[in-house]
């Protein structure tokens, strides 16, 4: 494997003397083999040869060699051919990833970022407490994400490496004899070596669940090498065929007669990657339009509700699609594919909903002998529920989500919307999402994700989002179309009962809204139907940005339902002073617009501040210890760094990545592309975990809290507006009135989104 230190390090002027080389040995060979100028050639020998009247011995023998001497020269152009093009390939690619890493550690180190020898970052500034220090410090998200650019710099220069050697071996494993077919460069060779172990793989698989753990390790390895080969997943998937595919992993899975994996033990930690590899290699090869792969999904989608049966006979007998379900979590599976076989299931899953027999819950459970069929047992994943599954899918692939969701399941009287069946869950037919044991429904999230990567155009869980394009006539309607899903989003969670019935969709539709904040900002900014008049449309450009009305009641509504929980009022706070910020920026030198939408962003913060406190209110009324400790925790509630520079560079498409946890991150819209030169914003950058720091055993402090959490508010909202006016010049006189008119709206806000104020208090 290289390292970062030793790709830095690498010195490719002896390989690019072996390229030079072999490009002289090559048109050395191809002279002797052609001829030229005259001179003898192996093509003339041949001609020769054959053309000349052999008697006896020679007529065979003598003739033969001649002749196969002679092919002979033809076999060593093409090896030489071959070996030329891929040290050629390897060294200029190798050339690119040294130069894309040289590059990628510079940038971060501007940022103080240090990048190690094996590729790992860390921050390597001074502290933002002393002096001279950074105003703001790089986040460990930044960090993070330094170590993510970095590694895939490595990865791709590790699979030039990887092929290349190969190759070349392969070349080399002939000692008597030149061979007569080579390779037409990386590309090439990569699909040539993908198809050879694919052909391994299959014959590995054969063994179902008689694979070793070690053979088990070996397939990881080699689907994780070939993720990004088409060649080995087509190979792969074909060869083992639809029937064999699903008999493969229900045989690993879950073979039976007391030969299940422990779900603690190691061969289910290996079996969960298992999954993820043959996941994404399956994925992959749904990609490919080949007839061989067209009649593979063609008769997934049949065997979908046939019951696979393990070979050892025992009674247990998962429908196809629970088989290929888990297998369906990771990877980006091809759009055509995901909606006909989405179709097919919720139809028979629909036909199978019956009041004696039971619904989606008795469908999908085996009650007399249930497979295990998803690894890790008992994680994160859905486990027994194929529509789960799916959502899962679809929140991988955008296209095939909106889609999906705009489809429908059955024909004339019985016709449904895929959104009415999946997601008013009190709609007339709407499905009854099973429940866990422990009586959650873990498909809620898995739905969330589908609609995230639908309304987003990412995968819900890329961990370097970009907001898609907006430049061809293509894209234009593709983004239609997401925000176009987003307004039945905002249209139906508009209450906090609504989400909540929802358990664990709430994260998503956070993420959404951030996504999509400067459609629910253009939507608020409006009141009893004067937005149309307003000059709204040219103050947002909602034209150049695509934006969409929401209605703004419903944006209200749903902002107001969604602020309500601490984790999605951050998320959508933190998007609002981002998008904000850059709308003030935006507007270059015109004061008066920089102040309207600056006032607006103002009347934004000041909603979802109302609401959040409120919800403490309500939460901890009879607690009036707990709820100022809540409202305090508010006032302290910016746990990551978020820096943004809007600049002339920052486009209508343009963004900036907020992360909202461990692994999660948005990409949110900056508002216009910046007019009469840069104007730089930076973000509160603060990471305190302040439940630690603070053990609350001083109730003044903590009835302090109230008042911190209100000014906290304030100030975020402020912050955006204050920028603008130290970067402009304004008076203090100018900046007075400027507050004030800011308060205002403020409030405005806060009624706007105000219940019944009870706190408690």
């Amino acid at each position: 494997m290289v390292t970062c230190q030793e790709l830095q390090d690498l010195n490719l002027s002896t390989l690019n003397t072996a390229v030079s080389q072999w490009k002289q040995m090559l048109d050395k060979l191809v002279f002797l083999a052609d001829g030229g100028d005259g001179g003898i050639n192996a093509a003339d020998l041949e001609r020769k040869a054959n053309a000349a009247d052999w008697k006896g011995d020679n007529a065979t023998v003598t003739k033969e060699f001649t002749t196969t001497t002679a092919r002979q020269f033809d076999d060593m152009v093409t090896e030489a051919r071959s070996i030329h093009k891929i040290l050629e390939e390897a060294h200029a690619d190798l050339k690119m990833h040294k130069e894309d890493l040289r590059t990628t550690i510079d940038t971060w180190a501007k940022k103080n970022v240090y990048i190690d020898e094996k590729g790992g970052a860390m921050y390597a500034g001074p502290p933002r407490e002393v002096e001279g220090g950074p105003k703001e410090q790089t986040s460990q998200e930044e960090v993070d994400r330094a170590a993510r650019e970095v590694g895939k710099i490595l990865e791709a220069a590790n699979e030039t490496d990887r092929i290349a050697a190969r190759a070349l071996r392969k070349h080399a494993q002939s000692k008597y004899d030149f061979d007569e077919t080579g390779f037409k460069g990386l590309k090439d060779a990569d699909r040539q070596q993908g198809i050879e172990d694919a052909d391994v793989m299959v014959r590995l698989a054969s063994k179902g669940d008689g694979m070793t753990d070690e053979e088990l390790k070996r397939f990881n390895e080699t689907s994780r090498y070939h993720r990004d080969n088409p060649a080995f997943a087509e190979r792969f998937a074909t060869k083992l065929g639809p029937e064999g595919t699903l008999e493969f992993w229900r045989s690993l899975a879950d073979p039976g007669k007391g030969r299940t994996p422990d779900p603690d033990g190691d061969r289910a930690k290996i079996l969960a990657k298992v999954q993820d590899n043959l996941g994404i290699t399956l994925a992959n090869a749904t990609h490919s339009d080949a007839p061989e792969m067209r009649a593979w999904k063609d008769r997934m989608i049949e065997l979908g509700d046939d019951p696979i049966k393990a070979k050892t006979g025992i009674p247990s007998a998962p429908y196809g699609f629970q088989v290929l379900g888990p297998l369906m979590t990771e990877g980006k599976w091809d759009s055509a594919f995901l909606n006909k076989y989405g179709e097919k299931m919720i139809e028979f899953e629909r036909k199978s909903d019956d009041p004696v027999l039971g619904g989606p819950k008795e469908l999908w459970e085996n009650r007399f002998n249930p497979a295990q069929l998803s690894y890790p047992p008992g994680g994160t994943k859905p486990d027994s529920d194929p529509v789960a599954n799916l959502m899962e899918a679809l929140g991988h692939n955008p296209e095939a989500s909106v889609q999906f969701f705009n489809g429908s399941s059955g024909k004339g009287d019985d016709a449904m919307g895929n959104w009415d069946y999946l997601v008013d869950k009190d709609g007339e037919g709407a499905r009854v999402w099973p429940t866990d044991d422990d009586g959650k429904t873990t498909g809620f999230k898995n739905l969330g994700h589908a609609l995230e990567s639908g309304t987003l155009g990412y995968a819900y869980d890329d961990k370097d989002p970009s907001i898609p394009p907006m430049e061809t006539k293509e894209q234009i309607e593709a983004r239609e179309q997401r925000t176009a899903l987003m307004d039945r989003v905002v249209d139906h969670y508009k209450t906090s009962d609504m989400i909540d019935k929802q358990d664990g969709i709430r994260d998503s539709l956070a993420n959404m809204a951030a996504g999509h904040i400067d459609s629910l900002n253009y939507s608020a900014a409006e009141f009893g139907g004067s937005g149309p008049k307003s000059g709204r449309d040219d103050l947002f450009d909602a034209q150049g940005n695509h934006l969409r009305d929401f209605d703004g009641g419903s944006t209200t509504s749903f902002l107001r339902a969604l602020a309500t929980d601490k984790d999605a009022y951050e998320t959508v706070s933190t998007a609002q002073q981002i998008y904000g910020s850059s709308a003030m920026a935006g507007q270059g030198d015109d004061v008066g617009d920089a102040q309207r939408i600056g006032m607006h962003s103002v009347k934004m913060h000041g909603m979802l501040d109302e609401v959040r406190s409120e919800a403490i209110g309500k939460e901890f009324a009879d607690v009036k210890e707990e709820r100022n400790r809540e409202l305090e925790k508010q006032a302290e509630w910016r746990k990551y760094a978020v820096g943004a520079v809007v600049g002339a560079a920052a486009g209508v498409g343009a963004a900036v990545i907020v992360p909202t946890g461990a692994v999660a991150a948005i990409a949110v819209p900056l508002a216009f592309e910046t007019v009469g030169g840069a104007a730089e914003t930076q973000f509160a950058t603060q990471t305190i975990d302040w439940l630690k720091e603070n053990e609350f055993d001083n109730i003044d402090e903590s009835v302090a809290g109230i008042d911190q959490a209100g000014q906290e508010g304030k100030r975020n909202a402020m912050t955006p507006l204050l920028n603008w006016a130290s970067a402009h010049g304004m008076s203090d006189d100018e900046i007075w009135d400027l507050s004030v008119a800011a308060e205002k709206e403020y409030g405005a806000g806060a009624d706007r989104t105000d219940t019944d104020n009870s706190r408690g208090h």
